[in-house]
């Protein structure tokens, strides 16, 4: 658990990593860090040039006695990391990672994960939300998340747009405004 933002690694290595077209030759991994490794590994591969992502979202923490906002992985245990079967071994070498899953459908994760680097980087609230196998796909058509497309849930009266990250069987929900969307 870290407080400062300074002290934590950049989310996105490099910053450009979801910008423009995606890089088909060099494939995506999933990392399943050792406990608690996720932001250690994004140093190591940031300091060895390795792209990677790792969603970070701030949540209160209690200690000694007072509420304090900590910025924590917001999937605990992964990260996302590109690279070669060269890139993929010195990622292991660090000693961080406990399993690396490869990624079968690519493109499919590219987008994932670009839709969840655009939410995290808008600095709404951002929550863990159970994976969801069914529901209705909608797409975003106005507002800061145009062009997003995910599943609408509700809960506590507020309408909430699920992303979700088929790799990992995990999803994150913000709020959205159902007159903002259209059904796919």
């Amino acid at each position: 658990m870290t407080l400062k933002n300074s002290d934590n690694p950049p989310t996105c290595f490099p910053e450009s990593l979801f910008e423009g077209d995606p890089d088909e030759a060099t494939p995506w991994w999933v990392a399943r860090t050792r406990s608690r490794q996720e932001k250690a590994l994004a140093w190591e591969l940031c300091r060895r040039g390795m792209a990677y992502y790792l969603p970070l979202v701030s949540r209160p923490q209690k200690c000694r006695q007072r509420m304090r906002a900590a910025i924590v992985p917001l999937f605990n245990g992964y990260l996302f990391f590109r690279g070669d079967l060269a890139a993929r071994h010195e990622a292991v070498k660090t000693g961080r990672i406990a399993q690396v899953l490869p990624v079968a459908d690519q493109q499919n994760l590219q987008q994932e994960l670009a839709a969840l680097a655009r939410v995290t980087s808008s600095r709404l609230h951002l929550e863990l939300c159970d994976f969801m196998a069914e529901g209705q796909r909608v797409e975003i058509i106005a507002g800061p998340f145009e062009g997003l497309t995910g599943i609408v849930v509700k809960r506590r009266n507020r309408q909430r747009l699920v992303l979700q990250i088929e790799t990992i069987r995990q999803a994150a929900a913000v709020e959205i405004g159902l007159d903002q969307t259209r059904p796919v």
